[in-house]
């Protein structure tokens, strides 16, 4: 299945703002660092992932994802979706 990149990351930007229940003060993108920033703490981007999981319908692979600088929505997609 071809998934919208574009709308997988809308929903995800949804889900992270729904999450903070709107008392995020930062602008939150695709390309947004999730972690350091604070806006997601570790069970939160469990969380996250698996709504992407849901979402996508596709298993994500913990073991070959490489969060370098930080996480953010566009890479968990990328890696989820690839």
């Amino acid at each position: 299945m071809k998934e919208d990149v574009s709308a997988v990351e809308k929903d995800l930007v949804a889900w992270v703002e729904n999450w903070n229940e709107g008392e995020v003060e930062a602008d939150v993108r695709a390309e947004t660092e999730l972690t350091h920033s604070g806006l997601l703490d570790s069970m939160a981007l469990v969380g996250l992932i698996s709504y992407l999981e849901e979402r996508s319908e596709r298993e994500f692979d913990y073991s070959t994802y490489d969060p370098g600088d930080g996480v953010s929505i566009r890479s968990l997609v990328e890696h989820c979706l690839r």
